[in-house]
């Protein structure tokens, strides 16, 4: 695998290629992958919820990892989601991602701990993610979404555990999350945003974005011009991204596995059951014409 060197850039989930009876799709999974890496990706994330591995077993997962770096074959770094139903699985999930080289790992509490609240979440997280971070040898990256962690909270884990060293943060108001990080950690935490607001997050001192599977080239442009101090023509790429960005947000998951079964990186927009999302004649045809008028790259 790739090694050494900074993470930073566009790391886009790596969403799962099924066939219709819900089995893992080998040879569209590795499409998916060069699919990324020719988007212009820096890196790519495995296993996270978006590759629906909260329908996986420990063992599928595992597998789904291997086959991931196989294809990815150490032309760009990788990093894994470990999110389990309980903080062990997840450090065995961590520890098996370290020895085949994966670089990073992100995740959630347990799923039996996401509800918890207050005093009763912030133990929780400091137990599930300092757990994790001493007991691994690659960095962890604490993960939010629905429910912020008070950033504070992080620093402190942080400070605890150095090892602990990221955040992906994907919270509702994520630019003010950024700048809140910041402020309370300074140059100790690096953080990934999800990429839906990714030149106002790089502006805050976001580090890159971990987006889903598609508006990939769109984004890693967009990061790459920023770098290099090209405000215009970071916009230009990031305005190309925004129709497809704001239809799928309605849809999730499967009108992006539309989009790539469209562009024919995978045979079928499948979902493993239960599905739980469908896009009806209105859908479909709301999204000939965005991409129609948009044009590639999708």
């Amino acid at each position: 695998m790739s090694s050494g060197g900074p993470l930073r850039g566009i790391f886009p989930i790596i969403y799962t290629a099924f066939h219709a009876d819900g089995r893992i799709d080998e040879r569209g999974q590795r499409r998916i992958v060069d699919y990324l890496l020719a988007a212009g990706a820096h890196g790519l994330a495995a296993t996270g919820g978006a590759s629906e591995s909260a329908k996986m077993t420990l063992a599928e997962r595992r597998a789904l990892l291997e086959l991931c770096l196989d294809s990815v074959g150490g032309r760009v770094p990788v990093i894994m989601g470990c999110t389990a139903e309980s903080t062990a699985d997840s450090l065995d999930l961590v520890r098996h991602g370290a020895r085949l080289g994966v670089r990073a790992a992100f995740g959630l509490l347990p799923q039996g701990q996401q509800h918890l609240q207050g005093d009763a979440q912030g133990e929780a997280l400091r137990a599930h993610y300092l757990t994790l971070g001493e007991g691994s040898e690659i960095p962890i990256m604490v993960q939010e979404v629905a429910q912020p962690i008070p950033p504070e909270l992080i620093v402190e884990i942080h400070q605890r555990c150095p090892n602990v060293r990221y955040v992906k943060e994907e919270a509702p108001d994520t630019g003010h999350r950024v700048t809140a990080l910041i402020r309370a950690g300074g140059d100790r935490l690096e953080i990934f945003s999800g990429g839906a607001n990714l030149l106002d997050d790089l502006s805050r001192g976001a580090i890159g974005a971990i987006p889903g599977s598609i508006g990939v080239a769109d984004l890693s442009t967009a990061y790459n011009r920023h770098v290099q101090g090209d405000r215009s023509g970071a916009r230009r790429a990031f305005n190309h991204f925004l129709p497809l960005s704001h239809w799928r947000r309605q849809f999730g998951l499967i009108g992006a596995k539309e989009v790539l079964r469209r562009l024919g990186v995978i045979e079928g927009a499948y979902l493993r059951p239960p599905e739980g999302q469908r896009l009806d004649a209105h859908d479909l045809r709301e999204l000939d014409e965005i991409m129609a008028l948009q044009g590639p790259p999708y």
